[in-house]
């Protein structure tokens, strides 16, 4: 018998106001202020994955059709997400500042390197400090893309190639999470309309 992964026991996603809490936190007027913003909205907004993060390339990016190709993802597989246009704006500023037209889209600071798991893993470690949430961690940010997804009526198997999950089961947990929250009326935070508004 095969068990779900971890991706199947998702914790309470977070709220509006705690991710306009997070945001706060970030001074968009400097490079790592920037590049951070742009890390946690591709968890938050776009469902990656700490190492789908990491691995981006500037190529990646399809702005004018608002896509993200997710190339070599867990199980080696790809797919393509949609990048909302808030977050397209502030990934062209923080290229723009940082001196980015090819290669690894999310640097370190210190060198022309990309970042790294630990960078991930020491951004969310001063968020949670600093914004209080005792319960953030990067991963949250993909489970509250998922919930957030199908509370706004999003399909069920569009959200399974968004999450690139291969197990069906994995995805149907959100499902009832957010029967839950919809019926509680819990103020989620809240998905771009592009997710809503594609398609036929």
């Amino acid at each position: 018998m095969k068990l779900p992964k971890s991706d199947a026991r998702p914790k309470l996603p977070l709220y509006r106001d705690e991710m306009e809490r997070i945001d706060s936190l970030f001074d968009m007027d400097t490079i790592q202020g920037i590049r951070n913003y742009c890390i946690v909205h591709f968890m938050a907004d776009c469902g990656l994955r700490t190492q789908e993060v990491v691995h981006l390339h500037y190529g990646d990016l399809i702005s004018e059709r608002n896509l993200l190709q997710v190339l070599d993802s867990k199980g080696n597989k790809n797919r393509l997400v949609l990048v909302p246009g808030f977050l397209l704006k502030a990934v062209s500023r923080y290229c723009s500042m940082a001196g980015i037209h090819d290669g690894f889209l999310l640097r370190s600071l210190k060198e022309n390197a990309p970042i790294t798991g630990n960078t991930v893993r020491q951004l969310f470690g001063s968020l949670k400090k600093q914004s209080g949430i005792d319960r953030l961690h990067a991963h949250l940010l993909r489970h509250t893309f998922a919930t957030s997804y199908l509370m706004g009526g999003g399909n069920m198997e569009f959200l399974r190639v968004f999450m690139g999950h291969t197990d069906y089961a994995v995805t149907q947990v959100y499902s009832r999470m957010a029967a839950e929250y919809k019926m509680l009326g819990a103020d989620i935070y809240r998905l771009d309309d592009i997710f809503f508004t594609r398609g036929y």
